[in-house]
């Protein structure tokens, strides 16, 4: 059965997620990125090394976010959103790093412990920290099983 997310479970897909996908123009041509990220007050925030994505998030602020959750081809979660990147500095750079490393620690493991402390700590940090302030967000899901015939189309 096919439906449509309500705006708490596009929120919780949203929350939840750990790897979206960005969607930008370079150079004129559609490009699509994975990235880690964490969502909090209907931002993303995520952290680049100069490349192509920072590049173009630079010279259009305009983008796509994407996260989904699959089980497997019949039971998936899906989520986009459009809105606006902000590139980060300062005290806002740093918050969104320390941010994001909090929501990664569990799944990376050990060897981000010195990053995050450093980043707590107010220590320098290499690349750009950016925030996706996302305007527009849709969800939509598919279950072979106890589908909420609510929310089902």
């Amino acid at each position: 059965m096919l439906g449509t997310l309500d705006a708490d479970d596009v929120e919780a897909e949203l929350r939840t997620g750990v790897v979206g996908r960005i969607g930008c123009l370079s150079d004129g041509r559609p490009y699509v990125v994975p990235v880690c990220y964490a969502y909090r007050d209907g931002c993303v925030y995520g952290h680049s090394m100069p490349g192509a994505k920072l590049t173009a998030l630079h010279r259009s602020a305009t983008v796509c976010f994407e996260v989904e959750n699959i089980t497997d081809l019949s039971n998936w979660r899906s989520v986009i959103g459009w809105g606006t990147t902000e590139l980060l500095e300062g005290e806002a750079a740093r918050n969104g790093l320390v941010l994001l490393l909090d929501r990664l620690a569990p799944v990376l493991g050990t060897e981000f412990v010195a990053a995050h402390a450093a980043a707590r700590s107010g220590a320098e940090f290499a690349g750009t920290v950016y925030r996706i302030h996302l305007t527009e967000k849709t969800g939509r899901f598919e279950t072979s099983e106890g589908a909420d015939a609510s929310r089902a189309e």
